[in-house]
């Protein structure tokens, strides 16, 4: 008896410490969740704002035949893939979800950007053809940005690659994210209806040259953004539910501790009285 109520006494430290741990999680995750969520709103509207300018100039005088590179897909089938994940775990299926969507949208034989070390570590596993790694930093700050687009228009304007296209995870309510994959270059947008053909200086492809490349690093950024969103989104959810598992077994374990010690002192008694009958 003695034996079984340390046993349940030393299972309750457990429980109780790794409760602390979890929600301690949970409250980290839930002020980033709020963090990446205004800054991808922010973010949204500058993007959102460029794409308008974008639209704007498409109504610039232009040759019969598209002749702006960002807008022509490229002559060879060649296109390159960006996958975002997350740098560490305790977020719940939202790696795994992300990573199968991936799987089942991706192919093998394509280069592959990948940012996140979970995905990364998937993705070498797996044998896909990954040429580069981001994941040295929390927040994907302007300066890697900058240099990760500036490879990427690089390789797309030399006609080394033919499209870009993420796969992240689209944000949508605390509860709901899925993984979604968009392409960024060639550049697709509407132009806006009811405009006048207007008249662009220096000229329509230098506008579109400067704003486009603008428009898919705040695009990218925007993405990068919501999945991180997602993701402690995802791993606020999986500690609060740690949490609540972790309470339920407390009360299990509290009750079980309870009836042991009952059932010790009921022996110990018992024993006593029986010591004084003799």
């Amino acid at each position: 008896m003695p034996g079984q109520i340390s046993a349940i006494k030393k299972r309750l430290q457990t429980v109780n410490s790794t409760k602390k741990l979890t929600k301690a999680t949970e409250l980290v995750a839930t002020v980033k969740l709020q963090k990446y969520n205004l800054k991808t709103r922010q973010n949204e509207e500058y993007a959102n704002n460029l794409l308008r300018f974008i639209s704007a100039a498409l109504k610039g005088k232009r040759p019969e035949v598209e002749t702006n590179g960002y807008l022509l897909q490229g002559k060879a089938e060649n296109p390159l893939y960006i996958v975002i994940t997350s740098n560490s775990g305790l977020c719940g299926s939202y790696n795994l979800e992300v990573l199968k969507f991936a799987e089942k949208h991706m192919p093998k034989d394509v280069p592959v950007f990948a940012i996140g070390t979970i995905g990364y570590n998937w993705l070498m596993k797996n044998d896909y053809l990954v040429v580069k790694k981001y994941d040295e930093l929390e927040d994907l700050q302007p300066r890697i940005l900058n240099q990760l687009i500036n490879n990427l228009l690089i390789l797309y304007r030399d006609y080394e690659i033919s499209e870009i296209n993420v796969i992240y995870t689209r944000y949508i309510n605390t509860l709901t994210y899925e993984p979604t994959l968009t392409k960024l270059l060639p550049f697709e947008a509407k132009q806006l209806e009811g405009e006048d053909e207007i008249l662009l200086e220096p000229s329509r492809d230098e506008v579109l040259n400067t704003l486009i490349p603008m428009y898919v690093s705040s695009q990218l950024y925007v993405m990068f953004l919501e999945s991180k969103t997602s993701e402690n989104a995802a791993r606020r959810n999986a500690m609060n539910l740690a949490n609540k598992n972790a309470d339920e077994l407390i009360s299990e374990l509290s009750l079980n501790y309870n009836k042991a010690r009952q059932a010790a002192i009921t022996q110990e008694m018992n024993e006593i009285v029986a010591s004084t009958r003799r």
